[in-house]
Parts: C-alpha cells; sequence; structure tokens
C-alpha cells in the first residue's frame, strides 16, 4: 500500500511540474480589426443644388469618416458588433467606391472622383451613382467642392 502511495505522489508531482514547465500559448489578439481609410480621390466637402426642392445638399469624407447631410457621422475608426467591423465600410465596385454602415446594406452610396471642366476650370468633384429599385436606369449627381448651381452642363473627365 505505501508503494502505491509513493507512485501517486511521484505521479502527482511529475504532473504538477509537466503543468507549469510547458508553455501554453493563449490565442493571441492580433487578429485587429483594421480601420477603414477613406481614398484620396474622395476626401473632401462637396455640395450639391437639388433645382427640384431649391435646395443644398452636403457630402463630406475626411481620413476616417463619412458624413452626407443630416445624417450621423459614420467612422472608420469607431468599432460595431462586438468589435468585429469598422462603423464605416468601403469597398470597391467597378470604378466606384461603395460607402455602408459596418458591412451591411444601410447607408448605401456609390462614390468616385472625378475631374470637371466649370467656368473653363479644371477642379476636382465627386460622382455619385443613385441606383433605387424600381428604376429602370442609374442616374449619376455630381457634387462639386463649392456651392456651384448647375447653369450649364459640366464637362466630365473619368
Amino acid at each position: 500500500m505505501r508503494k502505491n502511495h509513493y507512485y501517486y505522489l511521484l505521479f502527482l508531482a511529475a504532473l504538477g511540474f509537466g503543468l507549469f514547465s510547458v508553455n501554453i500559448k493563449a490565442p493571441s489578439a492580433s487578429a485587429h480589426v483594421k480601420y477603414t481609410v477613406v481614398p484620396k480621390s474622395l476626401r473632401g466637402t462637396y455640395h450639391h443644388y437639388s433645382k427640384k426642392n431649391h435646395k443644398w445638399s452636403q457630402v463630406k469624407f475626411t481620413k476616417y469618416t463619412y458624413k452626407i447631410g443630416n445624417l450621423p457621422t459614420l467612422s472608420g475608426k469607431k468599432l460595431i458588433a462586438g468589435g468585429l467591423y469598422p462603423q464605416l465600410h468601403l469597398s470597391k465596385y467597378n470604378s466606384y467606391y461603395c460607402t455602408e454602415l459596418g458591412e451591411s446594406d444601410a447607408y448605401q452610396a456609390f462614390y468616385k472622383g472625378i475631374t470637371v471642366t466649370k467656368n473653363g476650370k479644371k477642379i476636382h468633384a465627386l460622382k455619385e451613382l443613385v441606383s433605387y429599385p424600381g428604376i429602370k436606369h442609374d442616374y449619376t449627381i455630381i457634387w462639386y467642392p463649392s456651392k456651384i448651381k448647375s447653369t450649364q452642363t459640366p464637362v466630365v473627365y473619368v
């Protein structure tokens, strides 16, 4: 009987020593969510005048944020869904960037940076592709860096 106690004690000591000496690595926290960075071709504050309701609209892109009109600002640094996704998500669709709320289809809009000639001057502008369910054809809106009323059709360089 004493011999069995001796082996049990030896077994427990070896097991304890083995547990403390073995380096068990926990999963690393390197699964870091990357911030959404807005491309330089989209950054800036842009304006559009609606002839239909005679009002100005504004869209603003910074390095990490997107804001249109009175809607809340979406940030590429703010994480949602338990820290899984950035609040602002940009994906490329053909030559347009699609803006989304945290990889959903909320706040969806398609933009690309373009150069236009307005009153003889080349300026950087933003082109928005507008598409709604039930509309047969897509149409575009040009956003200008200053409040310019569209009295003539600008020449667009894509």
